[in-house]
């Protein structure tokens, strides 16, 4: 044998070699990867699990937000619907106080129009069977009589969403030249003109039209 065929020998002995070696390479890595595969896919599982929980609880979160935003919601309108229907009471029954008290003989049939369109129900009905004689009382003062409200307060609330019918007490402190007026009673010609302060009741029910005086009387 020429050294031309021993060298051709060796190197095709080595090249065999290098095959098998990674035949064997392959073949081991592919036994490793069967071998991992159930840890892999165990794993895999556990981190879909965890994947899938976490968006759960997620999901929990923003529904829970979403319901106390629609709740937190609902309780300011709700809140704020009271203190608007407060206010409207208020200036309703300040606004009445203010049309009782003030007469001006010159012109006693709008007084009595007056007091007649912040009243209601019974009261309103009083008055209306009361107009010629309140209007005569009026005529005989002698001079304009004026109120004037210093301050007011509920006794209490009226409902957050009223119907026509609801009903609010309200404390009204004011300063009026002629107390008497309060109410449709006959106003007192010789009464001094200097003004008194006078604390007054009123109950408000709702109408129609808004709220209106259903009775007040002077404390």
């Amino acid at each position: 044998m020429s050294n031309s065929d021993k060298s051709s020998d060796a190197a095709s002995v080595r090249v065999e070699r290098g095959i098998q070696r990674v035949q064997e390479a392959t073949r081991g890595a592919r036994t490793a990867r069967i071998e991992a595969a159930p840890a892999l896919l165990d794993r895999a599982r556990r981190r879909s699990r965890w994947f899938w929980m976490t968006m759960a609880g997620a999901v929990v979160v923003v529904v829970g937000l979403m319901v106390a935003s629609v709740i937190l919601g609902v309780q300011v309108r709700s809140a704020d619907a009271l203190d608007d229907e407060r206010a409207a009471v208020i200036g309703a029954a300040d606004a009445a106080v203010v049309a009782m008290l003030s007469a001006d003989p010159a012109d006693p049939q709008a007084y009595v129009d007056k007091v007649l369109d912040v009243s209601a129900g019974a009261r309103r009905e009083r008055l209306e069977g009361l107009r010629d004689a309140i209007a005569a009382e009026v005529g005989k003062q002698s001079g304009p009589s004026v109120g004037q409200v210093i301050s007011s307060g509920l006794v209490s609330d009226p409902p957050d969403d009223p119907a026509d019918g609801a009903r609010a007490d309200v404390l009204t402190v004011a300063d009026a030249t002629n107390p008497a007026l309060l109410g449709g009673g006959a106003p007192s010609p010789s009464r001094d003109v200097t003004a008194q302060r006078i604390t007054v009741a009123l109950t408000m029910i709702r109408t129609a039209d808004g709220w209106r005086v259903a009775d007040a009387r002077a404390l």
